[in-house]
């Protein structure tokens, strides 16, 4: 199976892409680095998971950084304060990109922008429980290269969960992230929206073949890529 991946410079915006983010939550770290392994060929970014961060700290995202083999991770920190403590650890272990909560006082999301200038990381913001207003005003208050997640929490997720219902005219334009409980089916909605990010966890780490998972969801992917 040949696979398609778009690999762009941090400080680039790019428009009309739709990437891929694994995302490891709830496991121990010797099957985070497993899953790793296996889904690493078919995934733009590999997330370590706030759960993981917070039980392995920056080691274990160093050891995710090691068996990530050059695609690049994420840590969800959801940094609320003391930004430049927090990224600057994230970056020193080899993460490229980092999350802050859009709910962190703005000079967070200042200081979180400047250090992620520094050191050219990719900066997430994770817009969960805000409102639109909320969403809209940071939107309009971060740089366009910061990338926009509309999440919808794990523990707030149904059979009828929709992160992109949450999306709103600020999204024009912008680099956005799209999670909370999706899978594959909800691929085909994601192109409309131009440069787009489908995090996806369970639906492929709790798998029966993770591998092959992540392999379906790069093909609708590729198949979106082919008919924009």
């Amino acid at each position: 199976m040949t696979v398609t991946r778009r690999t762009v410079s941090l400080r680039t915006v790019s428009l009309q892409t739709v990437s891929l983010q694994v995302a490891l939550d709830r496991i121990a770290i010797d099957r985070a680095e497993e899953l790793t392994s296996a889904v690493r060929d078919h995934a733009d970014w590999i997330e370590v998971g706030t759960s993981l961060v917070k039980r392995y700290g920056m080691p274990g995202v160093a050891r995710i950084v090691a068996a990530a083999g050059g695609v690049p991770v994420l840590a969800d920190l959801k940094t609320a304060d003391d930004a430049r403590t927090e990224l600057t650890m994230a970056a020193d272990a080899g993460a490229r990109s980092v999350t802050v909560l859009g709910l962190a006082a703005p000079a967070t999301l200042d200081v979180a922008a400047s250090v992620a200038a520094e050191r050219d990381l990719e900066l997430m913001i994770d817009l969960m429980e805000l409102d639109a207003a909320g969403r809209a005003r940071v939107a309009a208050a971060v740089p366009a290269t910061a990338v926009l997640a509309a999440h919808v929490p794990k523990d707030a997720q149904t059979e009828t969960t929709d992160p992109a219902a949450l999306l709103g005219d600020w999204a024009l334009g912008r680099r956005l992230a799209l999670a909370g409980g999706l899978d594959v089916h909800d691929v085909p909605a994601l192109a409309r929206w131009g440069d787009v990010r489908l995090i996806v966890g369970s639906s492929v780490t709790a798998a029966a073949d993770p591998t092959a998972a992540a392999a379906e969801l790069r093909a609708a992917i590729n198949l979106i890529q082919e008919q924009s």
